[in-house]
């Protein structure tokens, strides 16, 4: 019943790892051009006592200076180093001798090495407050190229995609050489608009200005991937593998690119890889996990997904994969146990909600739960077909056919020979006295899916 919900995941969950990390990573980029500038040294002071603590100042200074550079750094926080710079963000903020514009980015590096520790609540103050500074940083009569991209990434990384997709456009309109403003526009495009057409126009020009930058070859080689173009995404993966082979991001990408195009034998290969510069790479854990439970080693998934879930506490997704495992192995508490969890961390996640739906629908002791799990997925995914099923489902369960017929009726107005929603439609036709009709569907049912009949009777409903 909800088997392609696996897939679908698995196709989900790298773009997110991958992309999603890409949309911060990329400000690491301008750490040569934002380094402090030292403040200008006094006038030599008058020989007095007074003047005494002036060494004690200097260190002090000094020392402000040190935490600032690495809270800036060379690149931009990962999880690798997201603690210590979190850190050092916070000394030279403490110091109170930070320059306005080094607050504002003190404030945004420090967002996204909390972001990347877990702590979103504190990453959200964090990007509240730099957009809050860029605001009175900025001159609207002449606005800073670099000002406003910096505004752009603490926008987005605060889901405010419209004001920084604005932002962005307006640092490529006072600097139409500015290649991170493109990057940036360009992932947007593609992370949160799902514009994948306009995002490789913004990589190409980026690529244009800067031919060998990786992360513009990732995103450009994603945004090909989802585009169905696996010819030129490998080229542009082939290429940033070879300029950064020991890059996990550059192998996480292209593993993706080849599990979109049914090498799971070249995306494992890049997963380990990825594991192998970074063991502890969630994202690899999880998607070699994935492709486990796509040839039917759940146990193996459940044991890879166990170290992901270790490594990162906080991921949606490798609790709702994990929780596919449960359910493929009918450990049905386990599955929902994991399906709550990444609602707990997501609450917007509505395939979470679906499959929690049907495997309480299974159980059949949480009918009422399962039903209302139905509508909070509806609401999130009102074009998804799986939840159409899983609803008609719920209702069979209850007994209560003619509901059951409207959700499948639904299913089957987009997609006519979904062998799963004929056949569910001709159990609920045959409990409603049509046992013609019901037959009818029921037989177009098995011509399409010989082994539907086995999904409705595996889960109590014939």
């Amino acid at each position: 019943m909800s088997g392609s919900t696996k897939f679908l995941m698995f196709a989900i969950a790298l773009v997110i790892a991958v992309i999603g990390y890409l949309a911060v990573d990329h400000l690491g980029l301008m750490r040569a051009s934002q380094t402090a500038t030292p403040a200008k040294a006094p006038a030599t002071a008058p020989a007095t006592t007074a003047a005494q603590p002036a060494p004690a100042a200097a260190t002090t200074d000094a020392t402000v200076k040190k935490a600032y550079e690495e809270c800036i750094g060379s690149a931009f926080p990962t999880r690798a180093d997201a603690d210590k710079r979190a850190t050092a963000c916070s000394t030279a903020l403490q110091s109170r001798q930070l320059k306005p514009d080094e607050i504002a980015l003190a404030r945004l590096t420090r967002g996204i090495a909390r972001t990347a520790l877990g702590d979103k609540v504190l990453a959200g103050e964090d990007y509240v407050d730099a957009v809050q500074r860029y605001d009175s940083l900025i001159n609207p009569a002449n606005p800073d190229a670099l000002a406003l991209y910096r505004r752009a990434a603490a926008l987005n990384a605060s889901g405010q995609t419209d004001k920084a997709l604005a932002d962005y456009n307006a640092a490529i309109k006072a600097d139409p050489k500015a290649s991170l403003a493109f990057l940036g526009r360009g992932v947007l495009l593609a992370v949160r608009k799902r514009s994948y057409d306009r995002a490789i126009e913004d990589f190409d020009k980026v690529l244009v200005l800067e031919p060998d930058n990786v992360e513009a070859l990732i995103s450009r080689g994603d945004a090909f991937s989802q585009l169905g173009d696996s010819a030129r995404a490998m080229v542009d993966l082939n290429r940033a593998v070879a300029l950064a082979p020991n890059n996990a991001l550059v192998l996480l990408a292209r593993g993706q690119a080849e599990s979109r195009r049914n090498n799971l034998g070249g995306a494992l290969r890049d997963y380990r890889e990825a594991l192998k510069v970074d063991p502890r790479n969630a994202s690899a854990l999880s998607n070699i996990a994935a492709i486990d439970m796509l040839q039917g080693k759940f146990q193996e998934a459940i044991r890879g997904l166990d170290q992901a879930i270790a490594i990162e506490k906080d991921n949606p997704l490798a609790y709702y994969n994990r929780g596919y495992a449960h359910f493929a192995l009918k450990q049905y508490p386990q599955a929902i146990a994991d399906y709550s969890a990444a609602i707990r961390i997501d609450a917007n996640f509505g395939l979470a909600y679906n499959n929690r739906g049907l495997t309480r629908a299974i159980v059949g002791t949480e009918l009422v739960e399962a039903l209302a799990d139905t509508d909070e997925a509806l609401k999130l995914l009102p074009i998804n077909l799986e939840v159409r099923d899983t609803r008609g489902f719920v209702y069979l369960k209850l007994g209560d056919p003619a509901l059951a017929l409207n959700e499948y009726n639904a299913a089957l107005n987009i997609d006519p020979n979904r062998a799963v929603s004929l056949y569910g439609r001709g159990l609920a036709k045959i409990r409603m006295g049509d046992t013609a009709g019901g037959k009818n569907d029921q037989d177009a049912a098995l011509t399409i899916n010989p082994e539907v009949v086995e999904d409705f009777s595996i889960y109590g409903v014939k």
